[in-house]
C-alpha cells in the first residue's frame, strides 16, 4: 500500500514539475515571432466569425464550432510576455501588450470578461485589436493550466491557424486509423465498428475545424491505442488513469473530459473479458479504483494550479476557482425554468439520430452474422453471465449523465460540444446488444 501510493506520489510531482516547465520553456519564445501566423490567423477567424458553422454531408446539417474559444487561445498564445515567461504562463492574460497595456484585471468566477469595446462577448474582434496593436483592458485567465500553449506556440511559429487545424485533422484521421484497427485485432470487427460509428456520431473527423477540444481526443485516442497495444505490460492501470486525469486537466478548457475516461474503461473491460474473465464485485471494484484515480488526478492538478497562483503571485484563485465550480454547477437566474432533464434534452438533440442509426446498423450486423451459423438456436441466458457481461458498459453509459447533473449550466449553454460526451452512451449501448446476442444464440458456423 506504501509503496503503491509512494508511485501516485511521485508521478505528480514529476508531471507537475513537467507541466510548469513547458509552459515556461513555450513561453520564453519572444511573440514577435508568431506574430506573422498570429495575424494571418485572425483575419481568418474574422471571415469566419465567432461562431463557424460547417456542413456536414453524412448528417446532412450544419454543426456550429466555436471560433470564440480559437480566438481566445490565439490572444492567449500572443499575450505572453517572454521577459517574464513562467508569470505570463500563469495568469494567462488576454488583449496585453508589453508596456502598452495599463489596465489588467484578475481572473473573476462568472463568464471570462470582455474589452469594454464590445456589448458582447467578441473574441474574435478581440484578437484582430490585439495583433494591431490597439490598446484595451487586458483579463486575466489563470483558472485553466492552458496546457495547449505548449504545442500552439511553437506551432505558430511556422503554420497559421488553417494549417494547423489540417496538421491537427490529419493527426485524429491516424489515430482513428490505429484505434480502429487495434479494436479489430484484439477484440473484433463488430467492436471496430461500433467505435467507428460512435466517432461518427460526433463528428470525430471534423473536431480539426475547431481548436477548442481536440486536445481532448488526442488524449482519449492516444490512451486508448496504449491500452489495445501494452495491456499486458501496464503494471497499475489505477496509476495509469491517474496520469490521463492529470494530462486531461492541463490541456484542456473543460469540454468533455470524461471521454478520456470512459473510452479507455471501456476497452480496458473488453480486453479483460478476453483475458481474463472477472466476478461482478471484481468489476466494481475496478470500476471504483480507476474512476477515483482519474478523478484524483484531474481535480489534484486544477488544485494545484490555483495553489501555485495563489502562493506565488498572490491571487485568491482558489476562492475564485470554487465559486465558478458553484455557477457552472447550477443554471444561473434560471434554475426554476431548467432541471437535469432539460439538459440531457438539450445535449441529447444533437445526436439522436446518429445515436438510433448507429444502433440499427449493429443489431442489423449482428443479425446477418447469425446467418453463419448453420446450426443455431435460441439458449437459456444465465443472467448472471449476462450481467456479469454488461455491468461495466451499463456503469460506464451513466458517466456523462452524472457530469451533466454536476455541471448544468455549462452542459446546457454549451451543448453544441459538450453533447459530444454521448459518445460514451452510444459506444456502451451498442456493446450491450452485442453481449446480449452472444449469451442469447449458440451455433456451428457453416463450412464451404
Amino acid at each position: 500500500m506504501k509503496k503503491t501510493m509512494f508511485g501516485y506520489i511521485f508521478v505528480y510531482f514529476i508531471l507537475i514539475i513537467l507541466f510548469v516547465l513547458l509552459l515556461t520553456l513555450s513561453s520564453c519564445l519572444p511573440s514577435s515571432v508568431i506574430k506573422h501566423n498570429v495575424q494571418e490567423s485572425s483575419k481568418i477567424l474574422l471571415k469566419e466569425g465567432n461562431r463557424k458553422i460547417v456542413y456536414i454531408p453524412y448528417r446532412g446539417i450544419n454543426m456550429q464550432f466555436d471560433n470564440y474559444t480559437d480566438a481566445l487561445m490565439m490572444n492567449t498564445a500572443y499575450s505572453i510576455d517572454s521577459k517574464t515567461p513562467l508569470y505570463s504562463a500563469f495568469v494567462a492574460r488576454k488583449n496585453y501588450i508589453p508596456n502598452v497595456t495599463t489596465e489588467v484585471y484578475q481572473d473573476t468566477a462568472g463568464e471570462l470578461r470582455s474589452s469594454s469595446k464590445y456589448q458582447y462577448h467578441n473574441e474574435v474582434g478581440e484578437l484582430n485589436d490585439l495583433v494591431n496593436g490597439e490598446k484595451a483592458e487586458s483579463f486575466e485567465y489563470a483558472r485553466y493550466w492552458h496546457g495547449y500553449l505548449v504545442v500552439l506556440r511553437p506551432l505558430l511559429t511556422l503554420f497559421h491557424l488553417t494549417q494547423i487545424r489540417a496538421l491537427l485533422t490529419i493527426l485524429l484521421c491516424i489515430l482513428a486509423l490505429i484505434l480502429i484497427y487495434l479494436i479489430y485485432k484484439k477484440i473484433n470487427i463488430i467492436v471496430s465498428f461500433i467505435f467507428f460509428t460512435g466517432l461518427l456520431g460526433i463528428e470525430y473527423f471534423y473536431l480539426g475545424f475547431s481548436l477548442q477540444g481536440i486536445f481532448v481526443f488526442i488524449i482519449m485516442m492516444v490512451a486508448s491505442i496504449i491500452i489495445l497495444l501494452k495491456y499486458n505490460k501496464i503494471k497499475s492501470f489505477g496509476l495509469y488513469f491517474f496520469i490521463i486525469g492529470m494530462l486531461v486537466n492541463f490541456f484542456d478548457f473543460l469540454t468533455v473530459p470524461i471521454v478520456t475516461l470512459s473510452i479507455p474503461l471501456v476497452l480496458y473491460f473488453l480486453l479483460k473479458k478476453e483475458k481474463e474473465p472477472e466476478n461482478i464485485t471484481e468489476i466494481l471494484k475496478q470500476m471504483i479504483q480507476y474512476t477515483f484515480a482519474w478523478g484524483m488526478g484531474y481535480a489534484l492538478t486544477w488544485l494545484t494550479k490555483w495553489t501555485l497562483v495563489d502562493i506565488f503571485f498572490n491571487r485568491n484563485l482558489i476562492a475564485v476557482a470554487i465559486n465558478q465550480v458553484l455557477y457552472r454547477s447550477a443554471l444561473t437566474g434560471s434554475i426554476t425554468e431548467y432541471s437535469i432533464f432539460s439538459v440531457i434534452k438539450e445535449n441529447i438533440s444533437y445526436i439522436k439520430i446518429p445515436l438510433f442509426i448507429s444502433l440499427m446498423t449493429t443489431f442489423l450486423i449482428i443479425s446477418l452474422n447469425i446467418l453463419r451459423f448453420k446450426k443455431l438456436k435460441i439458449v437459456r441466458v444465465n443472467s448472471e453471465k449476462l450481467i456479469t457481461n454488461i455491468l461495466p458498459y451499463l456503469v460506464i453509459s451513466i458517466f456523462p449523465i452524472c457530469w451533466y447533473s454536476i455541471l448544468q449550466n455549462h452542459s446546457y449553454y454549451h451543448a453544441f460540444f459538450t453533447y459530444r460526451n454521448l459518445i460514451i452512451i452510444n459506444i456502451c449501448l451498442n456493446i450491450i446488444i452485442q453481449e446480449i446476442f452472444i449469451e442469447s444464440f449458440k451455433g456451428e458456423k457453416n463450412e464451404k
